[in-house]
């Protein structure tokens, strides 16, 4: 079955191909969640001789066996387990770990694989990992990874990996028709205090972490919002641990909500059976600990808790993409990006709910959609505090938030610029000096030099050497951490010290 490509999918595969042909051998394909990634790699299939696709997880490789073979109506084989794939197709799809496992990437007829696609490349990226990908490296191939979060968790590069070469962002999906606009609640939790919790290597206590997010007030409190919220549409609750998820669970049915609950110790079959309870429709709320991050598609998810705080980036933007997609049959590949737009907003889905339950403080160092959606927030303070600050907790449609900072951002930059024009309207041209004006004779004068100066408060931007003493001595003692800023301002307060005595 042959699928109409959307634009940026045959921008895609184009940039792919021509990266290839100028010698890239590593090529990172970076598309939101819900984008239809897999139309890509069918695509980047069709025009290889021999492609192999690597997927991290068995749903995964299963699925893009079945969509690779409805594609290109061409039959593809499996290397999983006790599934050795016949190395007389053309296409093989194989499970990572099964094709790690005694080498069997290094088989007889793997030697002629000209391309290799590796699926959620930003998963697991191990030194066995990478030994296999450099030995089809080594052989000729070209090496292909695919994701929509190809960074480690605060935006790092990825290990192996190069930064993408092909870019598709979430804001350019939703803003192009082809993604369901976000709607976001600032949920502020009475009973969560981050301050409780240490900060390790620049990461959270593990056991702090998960006794305040298991402690009775706050598992209330999310239940309350849940069953308040949820208007019995399907819904997923992200929970940091299974202890969590169970306490959440007991809640909701003993209020008569049946819930559905996964997490990575449960045997496979009772896994499936929840999961299955919930795409039927038999429950409406599926609480999950580690297994929905990433791989699972369900266009009719409505609402997204996020119950487990987290740092990194790329684990809250795959969340967060779980409910990106449109509700089957709204987009059509002919229509236009109005005819889209307008499409989704007549459709059963306009848009989905996050709710990002953050402490009393609204504490910055927890990541919300904003994070997500809006990466100039990342790098500017300002803007991230002036948009948090619009989100309320009746819902924000986080679109039009970030596009009234970008107006606000320039009518602020053209404001500036139109007073620095004043400014140099003002400045008078053609002064001469008086080279009289300074008796050559006379003491020298005082040297600026390098100093310290205040960084913050009624004096900021002054010299510590003019500040008065009472006042830099408040500072150091007010100073918590020990920073270069403190130690000169201690040395200050010395210099005075000796100077008097």
């Amino acid at each position: 079955m042959t699928v109409k490509l959307r634009d940026y999918q045959q921008s895609a595969v184009s940039k792919v191909c021509s990266s290839a042909k100028a010698g890239d051998r590593r090529i990172v394909v970076c598309q939101p969640v819900g984008s239809g990634k897999t139309e890509v790699m069918a695509e980047l299939c069709r025009k290889a001789k021999y492609p192999l696709v690597i997927a991290p997880l068995i749903d995964l490789m299963k699925q893009a066996r079945d969509r690779l073979e409805l594609r290109l109506d061409e039959r593809c084989d499996i290397e999983q387990g006790l599934m050795r794939a016949d190395l007389r197709r053309r296409i093989i799809v194989g499970s990572r770990d099964s094709l790690l496992s005694g080498n069997r990437y290094k088989a007889f007829g793997y030697d002629r694989v000209s391309l290799v696609l590796v699926d959620e490349c930003h998963v697991g990226i191990t030194p066995r990992l990478e030994e296999m990908l450099k030995h089809f490296e080594a052989q000729g191939a070209t090496i292909v990874g695919f994701s929509a979060t190809p960074y480690k968790g605060k935006g790092k590069s990825l290990r192996y990996w190069p930064r993408p070469q092909v870019v598709y962002s979430l804001m350019e999906g939703i803003e192009d028709g082809y993604l369901v606009p976000p709607k976001c609640f600032m949920s502020e939790s009475k009973s969560l205090d981050m301050t409780l919790v240490d900060e390790v290597c620049g990461e959270w206590d593990k056991k702090q972490l998960a006794a305040v997010l298991t402690a009775e007030h706050y598992v209330q409190e999310v239940s309350s919002l849940v069953l308040q919220t949820h208007n019995h549409q399907p819904s997923v609750v992200y929970a940091c641990n299974v202890r969590q998820a169970k306490l959440l669970t007991e809640v909701f049915e003993r209020y008569d909500k049946k819930t559905s609950i996964v997490h990575s110790k449960q045997n496979l079959v009772e896994r499936k059976d929840n999961m299955d309870a919930f795409l039927r429709g038999e429950t409406k709320i599926i609480v999950n600990v580690g297994i929905l991050g990433y791989g699972w598609d369900h266009p009719e998810l409505r609402n997204i808790y996020m119950a487990a705080p987290t740092r990194s980036l790329s684990r809250y933007e795959q969340r967060l993409g779980r409910g990106t997609r449109a509700l089957p049959g709204v987009i059509d590949p002919d229509m236009s990006k109005e005819e889209r737009l307008a499409a989704i907003a007549a459709s059963g889905k306009p848009h989905f709910n996050i709710y990002d339950i953050t402490d009393s403080s609204r504490s910055h160092q927890l990541l919300s959609a904003l994070d997500v959606l809006d990466a100039k927030s990342r790098a500017c303070a300002k803007r991230r505090e002036r948009i948090s600050s619009g989100l309320s907790m009746d819902g924000t449609d986080a679109v039009d938030a970030i596009r009234e900072a970008d107006e606000f951002d320039l009518a602020e930059m053209e404001a500036k610029a139109a007073e620095l024009r004043e400014k140099r309207r003002a400045l008078l041209v053609g002064v001469t000096f008086d080279h009289n004006s300074r008796d050559l004779f006379s003491e020298p004068e005082e040297k600026k030099g390098r100093a310290w100066r205040m960084l913050y408060g009624k004096y900021k931007g002054q010299r510590l050497d003019s500040l008065p003493e009472g006042y830099l001595q408040w500072v150091h003692e007010s100073s918590k951490k020990d920073s270069p800023f403190k130690q000169a301002v201690q040395k200050e307060l010395d210099r005075r010290k000796t100077a008097a005595a």
